[in-house]
């Protein structure tokens, strides 16, 4: 019963979707991690009414499918898991989703588990490259492509010279984007200062001062929507007339947050802008709002390409992952598709930099895409084909190509090798054909070549053609042996002083190691220190296979306490590794004052105790019923601490105001601070107290 009831919300998705169907032709069904009206979801029932509504999909034999749709909504742990088996119960073909780039990470050994393509709409850069199953592919342009698009517009369209980057909060993924800008203003000879990292919790005043006096000319974040739109205003209000950049200029809770009257100028990136007006994204844009009454979003138009990709690859003959790898030059609503070009699972690079207008729409300023800046009214169509002359009335039997790309092999089968291509509209003269008419000969540079019939057209009467015998079945070549490849890890850090002093410059050595069997490219070792958001980056120049060496980070703090740092090897991924899931190591530390003095002392009624022990003044009197001050000392309670985690600003005079601390307190185990009289930070802990005599325990901190 329990199985049933885990795959009873599948069959209801997938009659949902069929009760308008042609019940007379076979389904493919396509799995969409998403909920049941999401952005993938929506945009993948769009495109699937279309390709359904023109007769369905043709498969590499001829056949015609029609499309269907087996939602699961995602999420992490085990109901991702449950989702997952739901959609295997069904028979998918492929899967779409999800689109959170952590969702993927946590997810992706069960992801790979299903053994068919995942076409995801997340744009995380190391996504692709933890990927060793070669079934995952991209259907957005990945997260660099966006920082490299706005570098290229505020440096060379803008000329801007004086850029800030600020990153909200530690996550490894808002630090990527950031870095990831930073490094292509590098490159294009503007140097990115300053560079800040945000405490989401913290207040905004000292971020703002730094930037005001810092005087950027632009200013590009990263991080929390919320916050950034905190930020924004608060600059504005502070007179700052910059050009600012964030990467969820148009996510809801960043727009309801800016005043309206502060909205219009604030530049983003995305990956298609509902704006756009080439005819492809006209097209699907009308359609969209027909269909559901309202706009769709880059994730919509992401879940269409990808549906368009899978259409054009069911119709080839071979194993569908393969086809997909194979495609090029596929109009998208994004711009081209072009996996084979690209590699890696990437299907596409096109991004877009945007700029909020007067009324709150995006305004597209500039369109990125085959590595260069492209025009954007110029409508997406695939790259320019020779078209054929038209030609009389053709004799015997003639073949028209019907798809962008058809090899032409050797012998009838796939396992035979290729000897070329025909390109759509191309007309050739067949030949002859096997026994069975499912691959055509045709006379083709100066030998016989070989065509599947089932992914083209045909004049003429094939029952006229001879049947010619195929060559011999070629015997598979040796399977190729994967290439070695560097895995960068990180094996230690260790940190001097121990613990950091404040106003002190700590240093933390990194041992980064190269643990492939292939050497490395340059890369670079970063963190983000909290509290006091230090950033600091070391370039390491390559390493050789099992080579080792350190890379310095360093800063100085303002604050004390116990923190931990995610240090990161490779930050922007530029060396292609076996393993992107080993580049970050957890580091913790503390920062303290120095200590002036420590000890213990036993306190009889009436008995005084100098923490500093130096005989100027004392700083406390027990009497036998409280602990009272002596001049001007301070007493307090501080809770929730031990002597392995107080540090100087727990000691915090907004606590540390009481003149005597009854006798009742003195619970073992418990801290007292102090504020000396000589002016030194100090915490006693209670060590014993049998109601007459009190043992303690101390530790002086030099300010």
């Amino acid at each position: 019963m329990r199985s049933c009831l885990r795959f009873l919300p599948v069959l209801l998705l997938v009659a949902l979707f069929s009760i308008a169907s042609a019940q007379e032709l076979p389904v493919f069904r396509i799995g969409v991690l998403d909920e049941i009206a999401g952005p993938i979801t929506n945009g993948a029932r769009l495109a699937i009414a279309l390709v359904n509504d023109e007769g369905g999909v043709r498969g590499a034999d001829g056949t015609l499918f029609r499309l269907e749709l087996v939602i699961q909504p995602a999420a992490d742990g085990d109901p991702f898991e449950n989702a997952l088996a739901n959609l295997r119960d069904a028979g998918i073909i492929a899967v779409l989703g999800p689109d959170d780039s952590d969702l993927v990470l946590n997810n992706l050994p069960a992801l790979q588990a299903l053994n068919l393509p995942v076409l995801i709409t997340a744009t995380g850069d190391t996504l692709l490259a933890s990927d060793r199953s070669g079934r995952l592919f991209r259907a957005r342009a990945a997260e660099v492509h966006q920082g490299r698009a706005l570098a290229d517009y505020f440096v060379n369209q803008m000329q801007i010279r004086r850029i800030a980057g600020v990153q909200i909060g530690p996550d490894i993924n808002v630090q990527a984007g950031l870095i990831g800008f930073t490094t292509a203003t590098t490159s294009l000879g503007v140097n990115v200062q300053p560079v800040i990292t945000v405490d989401p919790i913290a207040s905004l005043t000292p971020f703002i001062d730094q930037l005001v006096t810092a005087v950027p000319d632009g200013l590009v974040v990263y991080g929390d929507p919320a916050i950034a739109a905190r930020l924004y205003t608060a600059l504005r209000n502070a007179n700052w007339t910059g050009m600012f950049a964030f990467n969820g200029a148009t996510d809801a809770v960043f727009k309801e947050t800016v005043p309206a009257v502060q909205l219009p100028g604030i530049f983003s990136t995305t990956t298609w802008p509902y704006t756009a007006p080439d005819e492809a994204s006209d097209n699907f844009r009308d359609e969209f709002i027909r269909l559901f009454g309202e706009l769709p979003g880059p994730v919509e138009a992401a879940a269409f390409d990808a549906v368009t990709l899978l259409s054009e690859a069911i119709g080839r003959p071979g194993e569908l992952v393969a086809n997909l790898s194979a495609l090029d030059n596929i109009p998208g609503v994004q711009g081209l598709l072009r996996p084979s070009i690209l590699g890696r699972g990437e299907t596409t690079d096109y991004v877009a930099v945007t700029r909020i207008g007067q009324f709150g729409a995006p305004e597209l300023l500039a369109r990125y895409g085959e590595g260069k800046r492209v025009d954007v009214v110029v409508p997406i169509g695939p790259l320019p084909t020779v078209t054929p002359a038209p030609t009389a009335t053709p004799q015997g039997v003639v073949a028209t190509i019907t798809r962008n790309i058809q090899n032409v092999r050797s012998g009838p089968g796939t396992n035979y090798p290729i000897l070329g291509e025909l390109r759509l509209g191309d007309q050739v003269q067949v030949i002859g054909s096997n026994i069975d008419l499912s691959w055509l000969v045709i006379p083709f540079r100066g030998q016989q070549g070989w065509i599947s019939r089932g992914i083209l057209d045909t004049f003429g009467d094939l029952n006229t053609l001879p049947i010619i015998t195929p060559p011999p079945t070629p015997t598979p070549p040796p399977t190729p042996t994967t290439p070695p490849v560097p895995d960068i890890v990180i094996d230690t850090a260790v940190g001097v002083p121990v613990p950091f002093i404040v106003n002190q410059t700590f240093t933390v050595s990194v041992t980064v190691r190269n643990a492939g069997l292939a050497p490395s490219g340059q890369f670079a070792v970063a963190a983000t220190f909290p509290p006091d958001n230090i950033y600091s980056a070391a370039i390491v120049p390559g390493l050789g296979p099992g080579q080792s060496t350190l890379a310095t980070l360093t800063g100085t703090f303002t604050n004390t306490g116990f923190y931990t740092v995610a240090i990161v090897a490779d930050l922007n991924s530029e060396v292609f590794e076996s393993n992107e899931g080993n580049n970050v190591f957890s580091f913790n530390y503390a920062i303290n004052k120095p200590i002036l003095r420590t000890g213990s002392q036993v306190l009889n009624a009436g008995d005084t105790i100098d923490l500093e022990g130096n005989a100027v003044q004392g700083d406390a009197n027990w009497n036998g019923i409280s602990l009272d001050r002596l001049g001007s000392a301070f007493l307090g309670v501080i809770p929730n601490v031990n002597l392995t985690t107080i540090h100087w600003d727990l000691i915090n005079p907004a606590i540390i105001n009481q003149t005597s601390i009854p006798a009742a307190a003195f619970i073992p185990g418990t801290l007292i601070g102090v504020i000396t009289a000589d002016g030194n930070r100090a915490v006693v802990r209670v060590d014993s107290f049998n109601g007459v005599q009190l043992g303690l325990t101390f530790i002086v901190y030099q300010n």
